[in-house]
């Protein structure tokens, strides 16, 4: 059986469901952030909320080019920055 390689894996070779907009939209994050594996170029703070739904998080990478070098081997994931901005935000208890 062949790997999708933007897909996580089980130690038993069993595909780990992956995040999904709406997924991520329940947890407060509306941004995503995507490497180029060519060049390392990144850009984050993609906001997903007029995609729909079902939207694999990892999939949302082939839907773009890297402005840099041209490439689409691209890698796409939850936004960090925002990831830990809500962090602060509950420890400081403003959410």
């Amino acid at each position: 059986m062949k790997r999708n390689p933007r897909r996580a894996y089980d130690k038993d070779g069993r595909e780990i469901q992956p995040a999904t907009v709406a997924s991520q939209m329940m947890l407060g994050r509306h941004q995503v952030e995507i490497y180029c594996n060519a060049c390392r170029h990144y850009r984050g703070g993609i906001d997903v909320s007029d995609l729909p739904p079902e939207t694999t998080i990892p999939d949302i990478c082939l839907r773009y080019r890297c402005s840099a070098c041209g490439s689409k081997n691209l890698m796409s994931r939850g936004d960090t920055h925002e990831h830990y901005e809500l962090i602060d935000a509950a420890r400081k208890g403003t959410k």
